[in-house]
């Protein structure tokens, strides 16, 4: 789990005093035994005996750019002897303070020591006229957080869950409130004890009552968030959605949209058809309402002008729901870039190879050769491969070249009419390039991802890894390796898993998808209570993961050939797109539509889409006597409880 952080703010007093009788700080002379005493103090002081504390010595004090260790790392002595150690060095091309490697030899504890190191180090940091000073630590090590906290140290709101951590530690201190910042040091808000807090409460529609479920359910496990609404054409998921969600008595079903949208609430989520999402989110802003859509945002050129003057006009928040990138593996490597560890972005690969065939015939409702999932191209669904790479680089795509691996049997077989697969290359603003590689009719699952910067490399397990562990969860996107250089040129080898849990891990993980749906939802109602520390995915990135995907179809089509990626943020280059349909839905595309296969649709025997039908018929026939015998098994039971109370009764 993620450390917490604190900064301290030059002109915050801090507790000044004299040494006891005996005690003296003293500099690291780079002596063969100061050394050793700094060993000897971490392992013994941190509870740490597995780490190799020499190596971290030689990596993290003597060989640091930014560290002097002759002016940097400080030593607590009693009579001459060592007993603590801190170090106080400033990160130049920032000019912020850190303290580091705070540590007391255990015997030496519970004397109040801590606070002299605290001293000696802003000393140190203050008259090097520092922006502000930085360090981390955790709620374990309570003297060493009491100490900070006395000095002034301010707790940063920059990691999942670190609002509600530290009201927890309020609490354990006794405090009543304090002023918490952003990473970048500007002022979040006061936070109060967990006991005193009290937190905005978001009330959330949702649109969708299969795929919306996780949503829904999300609502029914946090206290920030109310589920008052819930929406679907299909009476028979409005039912199930009843039965399963109606006994609060508090929330609304509809099978109208535009009544739906009628009703008391801040956030729509969108979780309907996915060539249906564009127009739902541009008439549920509109109405005044924040938007969370689930994957795709749109379908075409058309679409996407649309959405986005529609979120620019109301200034209401869209939130794409690219849940891939909230898998552990991708989401760590995000926040790595984002603290500067990755270093330089360039280069990156994802898959999302999905054999969807088991299944197909209930995602495409009973084999409808019209449904969208049989008329979509290979690159239709893109954003699960690429928008993870899209979101870690945090650049905008400028150009790709599509390729679509040729119709087969399995396809055929499904009804599907297009390519199992497509693959993209894609160039981002940088020079930086991606290759995404996704599709619903491979042989088997892959999901993985790969990204190189100028410290190192972030790689996720691959999907078939699980099979050679004990533990099936270390699998997949659930697992990362890194080895990584702590500054360019080191070139040092260091290949390790890498820890990606946080705060919020716990919780998360009995949501879908990893887990991921769980923070897409946080996320987004963070976004609406007014955390700027909240990663949601807006409008303009939501289409830098998708329009790859729409021009490497186009560029697939016309022979491979690069396609320029429009930017939608630039007003101008919007009038070239604003009535462009393009695309294999004959419902949106009017006279602009396009096979779903490259080479031309292919024809698909009827009785495969009967198949399915059956198949779906069949399911829904278990369904409804599924749910005859689960209310008969009620009525029977009411029934022996009414008897009981006669029995009772009588006597």
């Amino acid at each position: 789990m993620a450390q917490l952080k604190m900064y301290w703010f030059p002109g915050t007093s801090y507790w000044r005093g004299d040494l006891p009788e005996g005690f003296s700080f003293s500099k690291y002379n780079g002596s063969k035994e100061d050394r050793q005493a700094w060993f000897d103090i971490c392992l013994n002081g941190l509870g740490n005996p597995s780490e190799d504390v020499e190596e971290k010595f030689a990596r993290e004090i003597t060989t640091w750019p930014d560290i002097n260790p002759t002016e940097d790392v400080n030593f607590l002595d009693y009579k001459g002897y060592h007993v603590g150690t801190i170090t106080a060095f400033v990160y130049k091309e920032e000019n912020v303070g850190d303290v580091h490697m705070v540590a007391i030899r255990s015997e030496y504890r519970g004397m109040g020591l801590a606070k002299y190191l605290s001293m000696v180090a802003l000393d140190s940091l203050v008259a090097r006229k520092v922006k502000f000073v930085s360090l981390t630590t955790s709620e374990g090590r309570i003297p060493a957080v009491k100490s900070y906290l006395a000095a002034g140290f301010l707790p940063v709101e920059y990691e999942y869950g670190m609002e509600r951590r530290w009201e927890k530690v309020l609490e354990m201190f006794d405090m009543e409130s304090i002023q918490m910042v952003y990473n970048d040091g500007t002022p979040y808000k006061t936070i109060y004890r967990a006991s005193k807090a009290q937190h905005q409460v978001v009330r959330v529609g949702v649109v969708g009552a299969g795929r919306g479920r996780t949503m829904m359910n999300y609502c029914k496990s946090v206290d920030d968030a109310k589920l008052v609404a819930i929406c679907d054409n299909s009476p028979v998921a409005i039912e199930n959605a009843q039965r399963d969600y109606g006994a609060d008595g508090d929330i609304a079903f509809y099978t109208d949209y535009d009544k739906f949208l009628q009703h008391d609430l801040d956030l729509v989520v969108l979780a309907n058809y996915a060539n249906a999402h564009a127009p739902f989110a541009v008439k549920a802003l509109k109405a005044g309402k924040h938007v969370l859509s689930e994957v795709l945002p749109v379908q075409c050129m058309k679409e996407a002008v649309e959405l986005v003057e529609a979120v620019e006009s109301t200034g209401k928040i869209y939130a794409y729901a690219e849940n891939y990138c909230f898998m552990a593996a991708p989401k760590k490597i995000r926040n790595e870039r984002i603290l500067g560890h990755l270093g330089t972005f360039e280069y990156g690969e994802g898959e999302y190879m999905h054999n969807c065939e088991p299944g197909w015939a209930g995602l495409t409702h009973g084999g409808d050769p019209e449904h969208w999932r049989n008329t979509m191209s290979a690159f239709f669904y893109c954003t699960h491969s690429l928008g993870p790479l899209i979101h870690i680089a945090g650049q905008r795509p400028v150009s790709v070249v599509g390729f679509e691996g040729p119709f087969n049997k399995r396809m055929e077989r499904m009804g599907a009419k297009a390519g199992p697969y497509g693959l993209e290359i894609v160039t981002l603003e940088s020079g930086a390039i991606l290759k995404s590689l996704h599709g619903v009719g491979p042989s088997k699952n892959s999901i993985w991802y790969s990204v190189y910067g100028s410290l190192g490399r972030y790689e996720s397990s691959r999907e078939d890894a699980s099979c050679d562990i004990a533990d099936k969860s270390r699998g997949g996107v659930n697992t990362l390796y890194a080895n990584m250089d702590k500054y360019e040129g080191e070139n040092h080898w260091n290949p390790r898993l890498k820890e990606n849990e946080d705060a919020l891990t716990d919780q998360a993980t009995a949501s879908g998808h990893g887990g991921s749906d769980y923070y897409i939802m946080y996320n987004m109602i963070e976004a609406i209570k007014g955390n700027g520390n909240h990663d949601i995915i807006d409008v303009y990135e939501a289409l830098d993961m998708f329009l790859p995907g729409l021009f490497a179809y186009r560029s697939a089509r016309a022979g491979n050939v690069s396609m320029d990626i429009p930017n939608l943020r630039d007003k101008a280059e919007r009038d070239k797109w604003r009535n462009d349909t393009e695309c294999t839905d004959p419902a949106v595309a009017g006279d602009m539509l396009i096979p779903s296969y490259s080479k031309g649709n292919p024809e698909i025997p009827a009785e495969n889409y009967a198949k399915h039908k059956a198949t779906v018929d069949q399911r829904r026939a278990d369904e409804v006597k599924r749910h005859e015998d689960e209310d008969a098994a009620k009525a029977r039971v009411e029934e022996a409880r009414a008897a009981v109370a006669a029995h009772k009764a009588k006597k």
